[in-house]
């Protein structure tokens, strides 16, 4: 070895000690993003296994909520939230158990109820203990509680209601946007709680619509 080369080894070490240094800092960048990685990739699995355990989709199919929701509107249904007076659902018809509708909650388990014939009166301001109307008092001769909404219903629905002072618990009366478009409460009757699958809270498609819906 010549003079020269012997000079230089404690260059040559030190250059190889620092390529050893930025090879393990190297490594060691490499081993944390493996780990940040695979966490991203668990609470990405994970939020999702959770958006699916309480959020489910729903396609709008036809015009009962028009103009709200059109034909093949796509919305998301939160199924752990209970629902609250004018929210929009969707629920299971216990004749169709396979299909899924979208209503808008008109009447509230403990709203105040009475009928003249076929019509149905709600007023969900009247406090508990507070007679309503007579049934056989013409309500056209009369003012009508403050808050009252007046529907007519179909005779089965009439059937199923005689007798009620309020919506019973757990039950609620659902109506759509378009009236003269809907199946809904006015033909099906009080819905179940447990018919209900959840509170409509966003629509994801067309996107021209994106966003939150009330």
């Amino acid at each position: 070895m010549t003079k020269k080369n012997i000079d230089n080894l404690p260059m040559l070490k030190k250059k190889s000690n620092e390529t050893q240094q930025i090879v393990e800092k190297y490594q060691k960048l490499m081993r944390t993003f493996t780990i940040v990685k695979r966490i991203l990739m668990v609470c990405v699995v994970l939020g999702c296994v959770l958006f699916f355990v309480f959020v489910r989709t729903h396609r709008v199919d036809g015009v009962s909520m028009a103009p709200t929701f059109a034909n093949n509107d796509r919305i998301f249904v939160r199924k752990t939230e209970k629902p609250s007076r004018l929210d929009i659902v969707t629920f299971s018809p216990k004749e169709k158990p396979k299909d899924s509708y979208v209503k808008r909650v008109v009447g509230m388990p403990g709203d105040a109820i009475w009928l003249e014939e076929n019509k149905l009166f709600i007023n969900h301001q009247m406090k508990e203990g507070v007679k309503s109307p007579d049934s056989n008092t013409d309500k056209r001769a009369i003012d009508l509680p403050d808050g009252t909404i007046k529907i007519n219903v179909s005779v089965e629905v009439m059937k199923q209601l005689s007798g009620l002072t309020k919506i019973p618990k757990n039950k609620y009366f659902l109506l759509g946007d378009n009236r003269n478009h809907s199946t809904d409460s006015r033909m099906m009757g009080l819905i179940e709680s447990d018919q209900i699958e959840g509170v409509v809270s966003f629509r994801y498609y067309p996107l021209n619509k994106f966003g939150y819906v009330r």
